[in-house]
């Protein structure tokens, strides 16, 4: 059997090797000041005792540095922020923005779960996709959702702050710098610990480092709890799990959706079989892997629905003989979770070990 289009391989956007941009060229600091530093002082130190002596050269020259120190503090602007970015651009901040917009779903859901809506100017248009936002209700309280995420629409807003991520164009992103915007470009995360580094550092550029260190805590107490329940489970027990799109197998090796299974106790199927950005996997591999658990999808772009894939699944002769399937064991896990490289990504990881070994969670509600 063919399966050519039954494959889903998400290739990331290409690197940008780019340091620098204008809108990131930083004033020096000015040699204004140095010069009066050094103060001729007129004294008779012969009348003075040799300890008074000391002790009054020591206030001079101490007195000499600190006026030294404030004249070139004055002369050095302040800085709210300064770092580097996932694409290795220094970012600097002169104060804290009071207007953000987010180019990606996952700085969407980060800077809805930590920043005030009045402080965020634009979210993308996924936000407001049930399908594939789970904050969809408390997105209301922001007006302005981009579906056009031109230069010009951007610039636009006066924003003073823009985050994109590894999803968006790097044409984009140069364009948005070129006109004098300070953007922070992210890396989509590999692992859940990278989903805390994202958050901790986007609370740091907005000024909510509360809010996220809350967040932070409070989705680890998550993880705790699923490593409590499931953790003791060996490897070599734990089921294999395969993922579908409605388009084919999800789940490449090494990225955010092996992690989530690692999380949850299971193995990952399409990694097992070698599922990576390079390089597909037929239907045939995945029949032959005989996995424990399918994994529905749940989101179709083009209106497709989770109950007819399962009935798929069920009637099609090269899956008949599947473990998944012979034993009913077909369960859907939100895809607004799944797809998350935000702090919803840990729901998922939370959903997944829930309905894999429902006999642990019994007493959740």
């Amino acid at each position: 059997m063919k399966s050519t289009g039954l494959v889903q391989i998400f290739r990331p956007v290409e690197e940008t090797n780019r340091t620098h941009s204008k809108s990131y060229v930083e004033d020096l600091s000015t040699k204004r000041g140095r010069k009066r530093c050094a103060k001729a002082v007129v004294l008779n130190l012969s009348v003075l005792p040799k300890l008074q002596l000391c002790a009054l050269l020591l206030l001079l020259a101490a007195g000499i540095l600190s006026g030294c120190k404030e004249e070139q503090n004055a002369a050095e602007p302040s800085v709210f922020y300064r770092g580097t970015d996932g694409m290795g651009v220094e970012v600097v901040l002169r104060e804290k923005p009071q207007r953000v917009v987010s180019l990606g779903l996952a700085t969407d859901e980060i800077l809805l779960a930590i920043a005030p809506p009045e402080q965020i100017a634009a979210l993308t248009a996924y936000a407001d996709d049930p399908g594939l936002s789970s904050m969809t209700e408390v997105a209301k309280a922001v007006p302005v959702k981009l579906k056009d995420r031109s230069p010009e629409r951007v610039l636009a807003l006066h924003p003073d702050l823009v985050f994109t991520t590894d999803g968006v164009p790097k044409e984009l992103v140069e364009s948005l710098r070129d006109l004098g915007l300070t953007v922070y470009a992210s890396r989509t995360p590999k692992r859940i610990e990278g989903i805390f580094t994202r958050i901790e550092e986007i609370g740091r550029l907005t000024g909510q480092e509360e809010n996220a260190a809350a967040l932070i805590a409070e989705k680890r107490a998550r993880l705790a709890d699923v490593e409590r329940r499931v953790g003791d489970i060996p490897e070599a027990e734990r089921p294999i799990i395969v993922a579908f799109a409605f388009s084919g197998v999800f789940g490449q090796k090494d990225g955010l959706f092996d992690d989530m299974c690692r999380h949850a106790s299971l193995r990952n199927g399409a990694a097992i079989v070698g599922l990576t950005v390079d390089t597909p996997v037929s239907m045939e591999q995945i029949v032959a892997l005989d996995p424990d658990v399918f994994l529905l999808p749940t989101w179709s772009a083009e209106g497709e629905k989770t109950e007819d894939f399962r009935q798929k699944l069920r009637n099609d002769p090269l899956f008949m003989h599947v473990k998944a399937v012979r034993e009913n064991h077909l369960y859907a896990v939100p895809d607004t979770y799944r797809y998350s490289a935000g702090q919803n990504a840990i729901e998922c990881v939370y959903e997944l070990a829930r309905a894999v070994y429902p006999e642990r969670f019994a007493d959740v509600k």
